[in-house]
């Protein structure tokens, strides 16, 4: 489902997904070699499909998550990336990233 209009949302990022995805680098979950390209193609996806993912029990319904696997290097499989949609303005802010654990 597209925004009105038929454009695609603008994706961005929050300081606080920033924040993570530092923290990410430095505990060695998130693999700056690899996983930058993966969060491109979530990106493009989400400018796209912001609603496929499914919502999230007990939080508003415009926020959503969507996992991503992980380097295979790592003990954890999977991240998950929490993210909001502002149909009303056409971005998608992407919240946190965190291990799937957290």
């Amino acid at each position: 489902m597209l925004r009105a209009g038929g454009g695609v949302y603008q994706v961005l990022e929050r300081e606080s997904f920033d924040a993570d995805w530092r923290r990410g680098i430095e505990e060695r979950w998130i693999n700056p070699m690899a996983d930058h390209v993966t969060l491109q193609i979530i990106k493009e996806r989400l400018s796209r499909l912001p609603w496929a993912a499914n919502p999230i029990s007990g939080w508003p319904a415009n926020v959503r998550t969507i996992t991503f696997p992980r380097s295979i290097a790592n003990q954890q499989n999977t991240v998950d990336i929490y993210y909001e949609i502002l149909e009303d303005d056409g971005k998608v802010w992407l919240e946190r990233i965190l291990p799937t654990s957290e």
